[in-house]
């Protein structure tokens, strides 16, 4: 199964809606309106889309690049985003999978090489972010992690965006903007 990117969801959306304003979209996709923004600056870039005041819609060229299906040359950017490689956050997200609860430091243990440049703040970071975005849960007593089970959607990491702060779940597209700490 293909995954589906946000740039293939919102031209899909403004072939089938018509014209849709940046918040109509992240609403539609039930993602963050800065991702959807810089997606669409990435898709009129590439003359896929037409933008005038927030509003969008296809172009010819958008118009015909799904009809012929293709390539949307909009992706994230990133090793861990578009790697199917085995990254140390895609070794961790598999532990995160089978394991009942964890913490960084067992994730250490049981993921690293010893060839990872920094990974304890590079795992830190990721499991904040996880959390923060609802993905991963807190135990009261312990404060170990849980991947949540609605969350575990498949083999792909989530990629964090620190930049647009959210996490992108790579096996359905749905991307989560980082809230509050959930107790």
């Amino acid at each position: 199964m293909a995954k589906v990117t946000l740039a293939e969801r919102i031209m899909t959306i403004l072939a089938t809606d018509g014209p849709q304003y940046t918040r109509q979209l992240a609403a539609a996709l039930e993602s963050q309106s800065e991702c959807v923004r810089q997606v669409c600056v990435c898709l009129r870039r590439k003359k896929l889309v037409r933008s005038e005041r927030g509003l969008h819609s296809l172009s010819k060229e958008g118009m015909a690049l799904l009809q012929r299906g293709g390539f949307i040359p909009c992706q994230r950017k990133g090793r861990s985003a578009t790697s199917a490689g085995r990254t140390l956050r895609q070794r961790a997200w598999s532990v995160m999978r089978m394991a009942d609860h964890f913490t960084v430091d067992s994730l250490m243990q049981t993921v690293c090489d010893g060839d990872e440049g920094n990974a304890g703040e590079n795992l830190r970071n990721y499991c904040r972010a996880l959390f923060r975005a609802g993905i991963l849960g807190r135990t009261a007593r312990t404060r170990a992690y849980f991947l949540r089970d609605e969350a575990n959607t498949g083999p792909l990491a989530p990629a964090y965006n620190r930049a647009e702060k959210c996490v992108t779940d790579r096996n359905t597209g749905k991307t989560y903007p980082l809230g509050a700490a959930h107790a």
